[in-house]
This record gives C-alpha cells, sequence and structure tokens, in this order.
C-alpha cells in the first residue's frame, strides 16, 4: 500500500475495517485508498467511499481502480471527494459517470489569511472559555464518555445508516493514528461535549462532534472548534465540513455556525459510475430519473 506514498488515514484499511456497518474493506491499489463493498438489494454488491471522504490523490489511476472494482463484483461505485486531494472535477468527470457539486465545505486555509472569527463566534468563544475546561485528549481514556454524548445526539436528530457508528467503530477508530479528540468539560468535571478530528499532518478534518444540553447552555462547541483551530495551526488547511443532510439549504444551521469560523471553502463533489449496466438497470427500474446515486438506493 505504499506506492503512492504514505497513506492517509481516511485512505487506510484500518479506518475502513472500522465501518463495518456500511461494508467491507477492499483495497484499490490504483487509487491508494481503501473502499467498502456493502450488500445491495438481491445479493448484489456495490462499492462506496468510507465516512466522509474518499482520499484520491493526484496520482491515482481513477480508470485502474474503476476497473478493479468491476472485477470485484460491484454494480456501482459512489464516492465524495476530498476537497484537498488535488484531483479536480474535470478529470474526475473523465472516468466517472457521474460528477456532481455535493456539498460546501467551510475551512481555514493558511494562504487565506489568519484566522479571524466573526464577532458572533468570538463572544461565544470566551463565554465557552468562562464556562467549560476545554483540552485534547485520548479518546480511549474517554470513550464511555464519548458514546455517551454521541448516543444523545443520535435520539435527537434520529440519526440512522452510515452515521449509526456501532461502539465497536468508535473503539476502533480510537486506535487510529491520526485521530485527535478534544474536550469539554463543566466545573464538576462532567465531560459535556467532544470534538473528533481526523490529521494527516498537513490537513486537518472535522470528523464528529456531539454535545450535551448543559454543552450548548456552555456554548462548548465554540470553545471547541477554536482549541482545535489553535491546535492546527501549522497545517495548510483545516476542513471544518459542511452542513446537514444530503443537500445543501440556505438556511442550515450547521453550515452557518461554520462558517462563522472560516476564511475560505471548497466544494466536495459526488461521484458516481456504474459498473454493471445490465444489473445496475434492473435494480433502479422505475427510480433512475431521481437525481440519487446509486438510484436503487434513494431513501423511500
Amino acid at each position: 500500500m505504499s506506492g503512492m506514498g504514505a497513506v492517509h488515514p481516511y485512505a487506510s484499511m484500518a479506518y475502513a475495517a472500522a465501518l463495518p456497518h456500511i461494508g467491507e474493506p477492499f483495497w484499490v491499489s490504483p487509487w491508494g485508498t481503501a473502499m467498502l463493498l456493502r450488500h445491495a438489494p438481491e445479493g448484489a454488491r456495490d462499492a462506496a467511499s468510507p465516512y466522509p471522504l474518499c482520499v484520491l490523490g493526484e496520482g491515482a489511476q481513477l480508470g485502474s481502480g474503476l476497473e478493479l472494482l468491476r472485477e470485484a463484483g460491484a454494480v456501482s461505485v459512489v464516492a465524495v471527494s476530498d476537497p484537498f486531494a488535488g484531483i479536480p472535477p474535470a478529470r474526475l468527470s473523465r472516468s466517472f459517470g457521474r460528477v456532481r457539486p455535493f456539498k460546501t465545505h467551510w475551512s481555514i486555509e493558511r494562504r487565506a489569511g489568519p484566522f479571524a472569527p466573526t464577532p458572533h463566534h468570538r463572544q461565544r468563544i470566551r463565554i465557552a472559555g468562562r464556562r467549560c475546561r476545554i483540552r485534547q485528549a485520548a479518546l480511549r481514556d474517554h470513550l464511555e464518555d464519548w458514546c455517551r454524548l454521541y448516543a444523545t445526539l443520535s435520539r435527537r436528530h434520529g440519526i440512522a445508516g452510515i452515521h449509526a457508528f456501532p461502539r465497536a467503530s468508535f473503539a476502533a477508530l480510537a486506535e487510529m493514528p491520526g485521530l485527535r479528540a478534544f474536550l469539554a468539560e463543566s466545573a464538576s468535571g462532567e465531560v459535556i461535549a467532544m470534538h473528533l478530528w481526523v490529521t494527516d499532518g498537513r490537513n486537518a478534518y472535522s470528523h464528529l462532534a456531539a454535545t450535551s444540553a448543559a454543552g450548548y447552555a456552555a456554548k462548548a462547541p465554540f470553545g471547541l472548534y477554536a482549541a482545535a483551530i489553535e491546535d492546527f495551526a501549522d497545517h495548510e488547511a483545516i476542513d471544518l465540513g459542511g452542513g446537514a443532510g444530503l443537500s445543501e439549504a440556505a438556511d442550515d444551521g450547521l453550515a452557518r455556525f461554520k462558517r462563522g469560523f472560516a476564511n475560505a471553502s471548497r466544494v466536495a463533489h459526488l461521484c458516481g459510475h456504474v459498473l454493471d449496466g445490465a444489473s445496475y438497470a434492473r435494480l433502479s427500474a422505475g427510480r433512475e430519473d431521481e437525481g440519487f446515486f446509486p438510484a436503487y438506493r434513494a431513501p423511500g
């Protein structure tokens, strides 16, 4: 796996193996990244990139990787490209049958200037500094706290599907190189919010965050973001991620929150490709014009 240099944490087989609820890890050597082979309807299989991004470096041989997945029996492949990986959408479109903008990722990039949150965000960062203690910690030492907070988040938002991570996924994540955790504690020492990040040494990516009611009252998410941004100040870019859901929304509160920290933005693209046309047409019968890829997995 070293032919394309050091493996990005999101590209590693170890990370893919931490997502058994999504699929089976499969190494795509021409891409230098692991993908997931998933069970599809009628006993078929398809391929998807691990959550949240597919890291395709400039040296990735896109066509060869698609052929390898076809040989593995995948009906289709879908991936969300890392907007910091260096492959422009025009090149992706030469290999993938479908490439479209997916989400705007708000970011802090050194080339765009210093970190300068909005006055609204600066005020709440100061409040968080007064109301809670924020520090970096090992996820393995606070796995129960994290699972408790994420379970609360899941109940609040009805989280299901790929985001319904089992405890075993978080335990494996805690051992993954490149994972950093930041937490906020109340005056009594209770962990009221946590934020997980992944770094490859050049870019840092907001991975998952969860906050209790007490954490929201203390403005802990503002303090956690600020602490992580300070810690990653030597990185070229800090990817704060996009809004909630599967599509952009003008009134999305999460996107507004992230935008208040950002000095730049990039667009992540959804890349899809049909590898077995006959099987895809059969599985997608009557649903191919709904704009979702693969069509046979469209919600509802």
